[in-house]
């Protein structure tokens, strides 16, 4: 069985392997197809624009729009958090996984959303 230490290390592994690598996961999404997917399922937390701040479930959510953030994550690893949900990243278990909601088209859609709402 592995220890707690030895998840962290495995999960941190994984996740540093999708954040560089160049091999795409899922297919090209497009962000006016992930915007309603985005509104339905993510705006509780990160708010309508991304900015965070959502007002039905965790209002402490930080932005999605911050400068030279989500620039520097790989879509690999976008769709990975989106797919597993935050603590199979390291993340808050808050956040749900979306792999029994959404197909893989369609985390790729909300993955091009969220990257868009950095540019407005």
């Amino acid at each position: 069985m592995l220890t707690r230490q030895h998840r962290r290390f495995v999960t941190a592994t994984i996740l540093l392997l999708l954040a560089t690598s160049t091999v795409p996961v899922s297919a090209a999404g497009e962000a006016r197809r992930g915007e309603p997917l985005y509104q339905r399922y993510c705006t509780g937390c990160h708010g309508i624009d991304g900015r965070g701040g959502g007002k039905n479930f965790m209002p402490h959510v930080g932005a999605l729009t911050r400068k030279d953030y989500i620039e520097h994550l790989g879509d690999d690893y976008l769709t990975f958090v989106i797919s597993e949900g935050g603590e199979a990243a390291g993340k808050s278990s808050y956040m749900p996984a979306w792999k029994s909601v959404l197909s893989e088209q369609d985390v790729a859609d909300v993955v091009a959303y969220v990257r868009s709402l950095s540019l407005q």
